[in-house]
């Protein structure tokens, strides 16, 4: 059998891969969540369907709760920050007005461009382990997963309810 001879790439160079790909994702990749939270008709954010604990502004809520709590450990990953305290569910299921759903939209992509501005810049270790075990690329990564899992129930939730 014939050996297949692998280029080595440097820490260097595969740390940069993945803060471009990591970059690329939380931007939005094909489908940017900021985009998908300012088509939905914030008159049918605080609707909740039969069967279901949550609404869009619920959702949004809670998305943003532990997008910040994740911000928050990657600015400063040496404190002990309980990165994965008990889940925020706001208790208001809607907004008050277009201006307080817009709001918080605005705050929550806020709050991820400084995520993307954390994870681009050369000097954020992304892979030191913190002392509660975790790093910032992990921070990162879960922020992706979090929202992504939240954002399909909100699209889910927009079809259902004829915004898309």
């Amino acid at each position: 059998m014939e050996s297949i001879n692998i280029p080595q790439q440097t820490t260097q160079e595969i740390a940069g891969l993945v803060r471009e790909q990591l970059v690329e994702m939380l931007e939005g990749g094909f489908a940017p969540n900021v985009i998908l939270l300012r088509e939905f008709d914030f008159k049918k954010a605080g609707i909740i369907l039969d069967g279901l604990h949550f609404s869009a502004w619920i959702l949004l809520g809670h998305i943003r709760a532990r997008q910040q709590t994740l911000l928050q450990f990657m600015k400063h990953p040496e404190q002990d920050i309980d990165v994965w305290p008990d889940a925020h569910w706001p208790e208001n299921h809607q907004p008050a007005s277009e201006q307080e759903w817009n709001e918080a939209i605005d705050a929550y992509a806020q709050e991820l461009e400084e995520v993307i501005v954390l994870v681009k810049a050369p000097a954020t270790d992304l892979f030191k382990v913190q002392p509660n075990g975790k790093t910032r690329s992990w921070a990162a990564i879960t922020i992706l997963h979090h929202t992504g899992y939240h954002i399909g129930q909100l699209k889910t939730i927009g079809r259902q309810l004829g915004v898309w």
